[in-house]
């Protein structure tokens, strides 16, 4: 059944795209989802009928219009069943139109028999941006349907969080609604990530309210993430004005470090100034991490420049990003900076940065430094460390390391020259 080619839109290939980041950038929730995704089975072939009507009612639309027709016959059955030979063909583009054209022709009650096809097959990290397809196009003929089966079949919020956004942006209300009535537990509502997500290209600042609503946990964080793009897009005004707004102070930290990340990977400079005119000190320096780590990346002389004339506290958050690169590059001179910092809060933040960034090429730069380390059980883990991946590369000059050294006690030298014989006996 046609579904007024609700697919071939602008809107259509943006959700595609922010389907296939998805599905290469899933960490748990992704993992646990293609885990489960075996376990699916075909649900009984009536029960979506049953809803239909229902449904269309719900969605507060009908995207078919009056030109729809239930596919109800051989040929449903027949369309339905391709999922199988689709996601067999090795060319993804290919794959992909195929997909499409699949996906206009399905009726309300076909989504359910092809969903459960294709978790059949395994969602895999690769399947994640086609199940994403399939989810968001259900939603728009469906939602409530689909919702009903992703919380029978689905044990992580991936799949519900599509198929709101998707409905979020026909008909928000009703997407805010059953999530506020579906969210179980004293924790976030997870439900609300999926309706910011679909309402925040058209009212960011009603996603940026619901967004409030959430306590400090990752799903806000993960809400937070899905604004940001929208409001840096809308220039630096705005974006300082919006960050102005949020009375949550950890929060709008967040938000200033998202923004000035964003603007910083086109144009470092035009962003540091933007958070240097910032009010808020502690969105200031977590915004100067932001634009540090990113400018260094292009223009390590212009960050470390920039670094040095932040004021305290934002000046540590940037050198830490800064000397990651730094040490990378040049580690020697990266550890004389790094000393003109040594009266700046949180020092043994940047030193503790150093030492894992310059430990593999410069192992005695990096171990000059632990000493600066105050916790004496955290300083031994250091040595034992760099020393053992010094031993495993080069086990004579490691060694000799060790038996120079005055600062360092006799029983820690011993446990430093026997390690390697125990990694030799563990194997």
């Amino acid at each position: 059944m046609k579904t007024a080619h609700i697919i071939l839109s602008a809107a259509w290939i943006a959700t595609v795209v922010a389907a296939f980041t998805i599905g290469s950038k899933l960490g748990s929730d992704g993992t646990s989802e293609a885990q489960e995704g075996n376990a699916a089975r075909q649900a009984e072939n009536g029960r979506s009928s049953q809803r239909v009507a229902t449904r269309d009612r719900a969605s507060g639309t009908n995207l078919r219009g009056g030109s729809s027709r239930d596919r109800t016959g051989s040929d449903s059955a027949s369309d339905a069943s391709r999922i199988t030979t689709i996601m067999s063909d090795d060319n993804p583009v290919a794959r992909a139109e195929a997909l499409i054209e699949l996906i206009n022709r399905l009726g309300a009650n076909d989504f359910e028999q092809t969903v459960s096809d294709f978790r059949e097959l395994g969602i895999t990290r690769e399947r994640m941006s086609e199940y994403a397809m399939l989810l968001h196009a259900w939603a728009k003929i469906d939602p409530l349907a689909a919702l009903d089966y992703a919380k029978e079949n689905t044990g992580t919020p991936f799949a519900r969080q599509t198929i709101l956004a998707s409905w979020a942006a026909d008909n928000p209300e009703a997407a805010l609604d059953w999530a506020n009535k579906n969210h179980e537990g004293e924790g976030a509502n997870p439900w609300l990530v999926g309706v910011i997500r679909g309402i925040v290209a058209s009212n960011p600042t009603r996603a940026t309210e619901i967004m409030a609503m959430l306590p400090y946990s990752r799903e806000r964080g993960t809400a937070l993430e899905s604004i940001a793009p929208h409001i840096a897009r809308q220039g630096t005004e705005k974006a300082t004005a919006w960050l102005e707004s949020i009375s949550d102070e950890r929060l709008r930290a967040g938000g200033a470090a998202y923004i000035a990340d964003i603007m910083a990977n086109s144009d470092p400079a035009a962003a540091a100034d933007w958070v240097m005119n910032l009010k808020d000190p502690d969105a200031i320096s977590r915004a100067a991490g932001e634009v540090a780590g990113t400018w260094a990346d292009s223009d390590l002389n212009a960050a470390v420049a920039w670094t040095d004339s932040l004021p305290e506290g934002a000046k540590t958050r940037a050198a830490r990003e800064v000397i990651a690169r730094y040490a990378s590059e040049d580690a020697e001179r990266a550890a004389s900076w790094m000393g003109t910092m040594s009266d700046q809060p949180e020092y043994e933040r940047i030193v503790t940065s150093y030492i894992w960034h310059s430990a593999r090429n410069n192992p005695e730069l990096s171990l000059a430094q632990v000493p600066n380390i105050t916790d004496e059980r955290s300083r031994n883990r250091y040595y034992e460390r760099i020393v053992g991946g010094w031993h495993q590369r080069d086990a004579d000059a490691a060694k000799r390391w060790v038996e120079q050294q005055s600062n360092i006690s006799d029983s820690m030298k011993e446990r430093l020259l026997r390690a390697p014989d125990r990694d030799r006996r563990d194997r």
